[in-house]
């Protein structure tokens, strides 16, 4: 969901911090896997579920610009 503050837009996952709370809460839950699968199969976990956020933010970034452009040269 995005936010206007003032002139600038700003969206929910742009802000580092934001990326950084999820990846805390995935680390807690791949940490809480580790106990009962271990510490491999809990590995392997977060760095899927890492590769799948850091994808989606890229797909997002990719899809925010070229509508950005679009919108842009029909002005």
């Amino acid at each position: 969901m995005a936010q206007l503050t003032g002139m600038i837009r700003r969206d929910e996952m742009d802000v580092i911090d934001e990326r950084g709370v999820i990846y805390v809460a995935v680390l807690f839950i791949c940490s809480a896997l580790a106990v009962f699968a271990g510490p491999a199969r809990a590995a392997a976990t977060f760095g899927v579920v890492a590769a799948s956020i850091e994808g989606a933010y890229w797909v997002g970034s990719s899809l925010m610009g070229q509508y950005h452009a679009q919108s842009k040269w029909r002005s």
